[in-house]
């Protein structure tokens, strides 16, 4: 305390003898009292005693005298300004006046020209630092920045230096305003792409906790870090800031700059503190110069003249010292008279820009702020990347959530957030790129694409959001309407032509392995084979009873030819159904007739049953029962419906409300008319009724949810009697994911797609030209491609315009084939049973002896001794005719004798041509157990030669 008082008692009374300065300083409100940081409170007083007595210590021998006038707002105070200053003129007298004030007090600069008082006016303390960030963003090519002080006197002088001319859109806040800050920045649209903290050291660190806690650092190269002095060696959270910017002070250069010891730029350093000592420490060197100089005058404000004891030729602004640190400057935004363009005095501070990174200062090192000139140390320094809230909204295939093909569970990055996909995602990337932005994708908080409410006047959806600025700008799936661009802004469309479609699925073939059975009804194929039966009885009845076949008129035919036999008759009847026909027809007239008949009524069954099976296979591949949206309103076996609520919803609302206003004014105009009723008499309505139908049947079929509900019902409706009415641009998407369904029609009420915005936002004019760049470069056409590539139908088993018949339908065709393989098989070995039977009786000869020939007695005898059923084993058998094709040779000799055995030299073989006999060959009657073989072949009864007949 008592030093305290020493120093005010040298102050105000000085050191006898000493040369003595009374200055007053002229201060705003905020200057009085400011919070720089949560710990202390500085005022500029105590600057100014701290600066007197750092002067006092440098034995300069000058006595300094002081005093601090608030200089209250100019309007409400200025009779009361004008006594605080009279008042210090009467009592103590003023040697110089120091101007702090943000705003020039013209009457008080009048008063002191009138009487001739040295002033300096001096520059606002953040000056130097603002010009510096504003080349800086400049350089980075920055449009906006946000600024966030430490005190309330920053942050007003931040809004003078705006007010008077700034270089990017920015807003000012105070960290320690009553306001939370936080939430301000984190409800700022368009989300801000720069963010600057203005603080000491030790205020940085308080500050950045609440950023941290409000999770409002997420990207750091947009985050800057600005030390107003020597201490950014205290700042914490290096770590957590790796690649965010900082702007620091080296203590030494700036103590060399001030003439000071390094120690003086470190604790307790302001400029504000060493500015004030260079004022004082060039007043002190003028004094020195000249004793008749900045002499304390007192005088009465309401004196009739002025001080005239000034020395004249005193002019403090050209004899008043600057140097590296302390300088003159004359810029000014808006001059108004003279006093603005009084040089002010100002600091130039040396500041070191780079990056926090645990890299070399050489990688690290951005620019170097020196001189009033920003010198770049790398070549470029990059531009900042801005950041919008981008609103979109889940539509197939323009934006969608990414999920599992397999559970249908939503698939997550690493930091556990949604992933996007779709045409419109792919298109933000491409624009971030080309723009240099950074995005975040916004659901709307309620509605989808945009509703407006009447009741409330809002709208909700991404049109809701763009009006509240919730978001900054949409790309989606979002149509253009004349009611939404009164509140929104649209630009050029990405996606020209898109309207409603409908959507069916392809009928399931009733697949069957007979199917070709079902060509004809089951009374059609009794019938054929009744003919087919009845033909075959007829033809043997014909050949059996006409005297002209074959059969009994052997006579008339030199050759073979066929008999027909019943077994023969139904042969030729069933073979006649093949390309080859039955064969060798009956010759009498009365049986070709017959067949001529038989045969016409084959052709016209074949000719229809092909023309009837390739038209029923035909019907099957057929398109789809309807092929319009006005076939669809006539019929009603098919159910239809939309998505509750979508814009094809409101279309079709839209449209029963057309319909039944024009209904009502034809109504009106035509019960209203007085004359010509001919011109209103019609028979048919003039306007189609159609929507109306359509609009009750899709309530009557309830709207779906969703899009996905209703591809899903149209895919569960096997017989294709379910249609699904929506956007055609989705419907051409899900037709490339399922060969299940078809498009039906052609698409109606096409309308594009286009960005939305906020209205007046300075970035439409970007974004109209990336699009049009984007579609020069046929960006968009490949986008189409990727998400309607018609390729991937080709996944499906066969595209529906090369499918043929299938296996499926066809496989009776194979079984019945397969069935006749068999059967044929099992007929095979029956036969070969059969044979082996037969003929068992000749594997008992083992041996043949040779007998003497029997006399006609003996051969009479021997005939009558045989029994009926038993008969004499032959080699050959009689013919039914004379034909040579018809006999039957022996088995050999040797095979019956011998079986595979070597013959003995005691028997001799004869040739292998077998001659018959030279009397002809016998018949069935003629052998030789009859009694008359001998008479009729002319045998001789008695012949030594003959051989005896084989015997059992």
């Amino acid at each position: 305390m008592w030093l305290m008082q020493k120093l005010a008692f040298i102050v105000l009374f000085g050191y006898v003898g000493a040369t003595e300065l009374k200055i007053v300083f002229w201060i705003d409100p905020l200057q009085a009292g400011i919070d720089v940081d949560v710990a202390s409170t500085v005022k500029i007083e105590v600057d100014v005693a701290s600066a007197v007595s750092e002067i006092q210590a440098l034995n300069l021998d000058t006595q300094i005298q002081y005093s601090v006038v608030v200089i209250e707002e100019e309007e409400k105070n200025k009779a009361q300004n004008m006594d605080k200053v009279c008042e210090r003129l009467a009592m103590d007298g003023v040697s110089v006046v120091i101007d702090f004030t943000y705003h020039i007090w013209r009457d008080g600069l009048d008063l002191l020209r009138t009487y001739q008082i040295p002033f300096l006016r001096v520059e606002r303390m953040l000056t130097p630092y603002l010009k510096m960030f504003s080349q800086f963003i400049m350089q980075k090519s920055g449009h906006e920045c946000i600024m966030i002080f430490e005190n309330s006197r920053d942050t007003e002088e931040a809004i003078i230096q705006i007010i008077e001319g700034y270089h990017f859109r920015t807003l000012v806040l105070n960290a320690f305003d009553e306001r939370d800050f936080v939430q301000r920045v984190r409800q700022l649209r368009p989300t801000p792409s720069c963010y600057a903290l203005f603080a000491g050291g030790t205020t940085m660190n308080t500050i950045f906790e609440k950023i941290s806690k409000g999770k409002l650092f997420e990207r750091p190269r947009e985050w800057h870090f600005v030390y107003l002095d020597t201490r950014d060696r205290v700042f914490k959270f290096k770590k957590s800031v790796e690649y965010a910017t900082k702007f620091t002070i080296n203590p030494k250069t700036l103590c060399r700059a001030v003439r000071m010891k390094d120690t003086y730029c470190l604790s307790g350093f302001t400029f504000q503190r060493a500015m004030i000592l260079e004022i004082l420490r060039g007043l002190i060197e003028i004094k020195q110069t000249n004793m008749y100089w900045l002499q304390s005058f007192v005088m009465e404000c309401n004196g009739t003249s002025p001080n005239l004891e000034t020395p004249t030729g005193f002019d403090i602004l050209e004899q008043f010292p600057t140097s590296d640190f302390l300088h003159f400057t004359t810029d000014v935004s808006f001059p108004k008279d003279e006093f603005d363009h009084v040089p002010r005095l100002t600091y130039s501070p040396t500041i070191n820009i780079n990056f926090y990174s645990s890299e070399h200062e050489a990688v690290t090192d951005l620019a170097i702020w020196e001189n009033d000139e920003l010198r770049k140390i790398n070549g470029t320094i990059s531009p900042p990347m801005r950041f919008f809230r981008i609103g979109t909204v889940e539509s197939i295939p323009w934006n969608y959530l990414k999920r599992d093909p397999h559970t249908d569970e939503l698939v997550l990055d690493a930091y556990g957030n949604t992933i996007w996909e779709g045409f419109c995602i792919d298109f933000i990337k491409t624009l971030s790129e080309r723009l240099n932005f950074g995005y975040v994708l916004v659901p709307p908080t309620t509605g989808e694409f945009g509703r407006y409410d009447a009741t409330n006047d809002r709208w909700d959806g991404i049109v809701g959001d763009l009006v509240t600025g919730e978001t900054d700008f949409a790309v989606t799936a979002l149509k253009m309407y004349s009611e939404r661009e009164g509140v929104i802004d649209y630009i050029a469309p990405y996606f020209e032509q898109t309207g409603i479609s409908i959507v069916m699925r392809k009928p399931v073939r009733q697949t069957s392995l007979f199917k070709f059975m079902t060509v004809l009804r089951v009374e059609v194929w009794f019938s054929i084979i009744a003919a087919l039966v009845g033909s075959a009885i007829m033809i043997w009845l014909l050949d059996k009873y006409s005297p002209y076949s074959y059969r009994n008129n052997r006579a008339a035919y030199p050759y073979p030819c066929r008999e027909f036999t019943l077994r023969e008759s139904f042969w030729f009847a069933l073979t006649s159904f093949t390309p080859q026909g039955g064969g060798e027809a009956p010759k009498a007239i009365s049986g070709r007739i017959m067949v001529a008949a038989y045969w016409l009524f084959v052709v016209l069954m074949l000719a229809t049953f092909t023309a009837n099976l390739a038209a029923f296979l035909t019907v099957e591949r057929m398109q789809a029962p309807v092929q319009s949206l006005e076939q669809l309103a006539r019929q009603s076996r098919i159910n239809y419906t939309v998505v509750e609520g979508s814009s094809t919803h409101q279309y079709f609302i839209n449209m029963k409300f057309a319909e039944d206003t024009l209904y009502r004014m034809w109504k009106e105009l035509t019960l209203n008319v007085s004359e010509d009723y001919q011109k209103y008499r019609i028979w048919d309505y003039p306007i189609k009724e159609q929507y109306g139908t359509i609009l009750l049947a899709i309530n009557g079929s309830e709207p779906v949810k969703d899009a996905k509900e209703g591809f899903r019902k149209v895919n569960e409706h096997e017989n294709a009697d379910f249609a699904f009415i929506h956007d055609s641009s989705e419907i051409k998407y899900e037709l490339t994911r399922n060969c299940n369904l078809t498009e039906v029609g052609e698409v109606f009420a096409e309308q594009p797609y286009a960005i939305a915005i906020q209205q007046g936002s300075h970035f439409a004019d970007e974004l109209s030209y990336a699009l049009l760049e984007l579609q020069k470069d046929r960006f968009f056409e490949e986008l189409k491609a990727k998400y309607w590539n018609t390729s991937r139908i080709k996944a499906c088993s066969v595209n529906e315009e090369q499918e043929g018949i299938s296996l499926e339908s066809l496989g009776g065709v194979f079984i019945a084939t397969l069935f006749g393989l068999g059967l044929a098989m099992v007929t095979l070995v029956l036969e070969i049973f059969y044979y082996r039977r037969k003929y068992s009786a000749m594997r008992r000869f083992n041996e043949i002896t040779k007998v003497k020939p029997a006399s006609t007695s003996s051969l009479k005898q021997l005939v009558q001794k045989k029994k009926p059923k038993k008969r004499i084993a032959i080699w050959h058998t009689a013919k039914r005719d004379n034909s040579a094709e018809h006999t039957t040779p022996p088995p050999a000799f040797d095979a019956i004798k011998f079986r595979g055995k070597k013959v003995p030299h005691s028997i001799t073989l004869g040739g292998e041509e077998f001659k018959p006999r030279k009397g002809g060959l016998r018949r069935l009657s003629d052998s030789l157990d009859s009694v008359n073989y001998a008479t009729k072949e002319g045998i001789p009864a008695n012949r030594d030669d003959e051989l005896p007949p084989y015997t059992e």
